[in-house]
């Protein structure tokens, strides 16, 4: 039996994306005649709204949620609705993460990507110490491309006056040990704020009730559209409440081993056109 979606949520990277970041022809094709079927197709993502455009190449989405749902937008890139960090706690997180050269990024509603012009050299170091490591082409590419580099002075003020809203800490470290100490230096606002991760050398930290799923109903309410007919994609921690909660549950073959149980199908692997080839099998009826 055919599946039947009405909303098909797609978190990005290793899900809709290859190993290169990018949207491949396959999967653009599967998801257009989704579409032509009336199920509407809405990205899930931990990235900002910018980031989350680079890779889909104008791909006509209907919906936004970024930054694990703290930020959405719809169709036209129009912000509908954003949930900040406390001013308080972004200062006080940016102290406490200096101590060590841990690679940390500050994400806002502008989609800009803050980093502290005083660890730009230590950090430089930290990214370029392990090219095996998954991920790092990434950490570069955000590093020298996409980082807004303020002085530490400088960034405090926009935090404190409200000119910066911080959606979201991105914290990475070629050794996911030293993400616990992460977690300690954190645990002071752990009542205003909730820690996930989107792969094994990261953590991510946004406002807490914030997750991909309460971003999704935000589109499930304004279609009328129940949570038993949205089909969730994803693989890592950060998909989580939304493979809990959509009817048509999907992990990729390369998700986490905790979250192929949550969900209720599987798909083959991100870099094998995974998401393509489970909607052309079980939702269109075609090989």
């Amino acid at each position: 039996m055919l599946l039947t979606p009405r909303l098909a949520a797609f978190d990005m990277d290793g899900t809709l994306l290859n190993e290169h970041s990018q949207m491949a022809d396959a999967t653009k094709e599967a998801c257009r005649m989704l579409r032509e079927q009336g199920c509407k197709l809405v990205i899930s993502t931990g990235r900002t709204y910018g980031s989350a455009q680079i890779p889909i190449d104008s791909f006509p989405f209907d919906g936004y949620v970024c930054s694990n749902g703290a930020t959405i937008y719809e169709a036209d890139g129009s912000m509908v609705r954003r949930t900040t960090l406390p001013k308080e706690m972004v200062s006080g997180a940016i102290h406490a993460l200096r101590q060590e050269a841990i690679y940390y990024e500050l994400h806002d509603t502008a989609s800009n990507r803050w980093m502290v012009k005083e660890d730009r050299e230590r950090l430089e170091a930290l990214v370029e110490e392990d090219t095996s490591v998954e991920g790092i082409s990434m950490r570069r590419f955000a590093f020298y491309k996409l980082a807004r580099v303020v002085p530490l002075a400088e960034l405090l003020e926009g935090v404190e006056s409200g000119e910066t809203e911080v959606v979201k800490l991105f914290i990475w470290h070629n050794n996911p040990q030293r993400l616990d100490w992460v977690r300690e230096q954190l645990e002071p606002w752990s009542h205003c704020s909730s820690i996930t991760t989107s792969g094994q050398h990261n953590v991510e930290i946004i406002p807490h009730g914030v997750s991909k799923w309460e971003g999704l109903l935000y589109f499930c309410h304004k279609w009328g559209i129940s949570s038993e007919q949205v089909m969730a994609f994803g693989d890592a921690e950060n998909d989580r409440e939304a493979l809990t909660e959509a009817g048509y549950s999907v992990a990729m073959e390369n998700a986490s081993p905790e979250i192929k149980e949550v969900a209720r199908f599987l798909a083959p692997h991100h870099n094998e056109d995974g998401v393509a080839r489970f909607i052309r099998e079980r939702v269109l009826g075609s090989k």
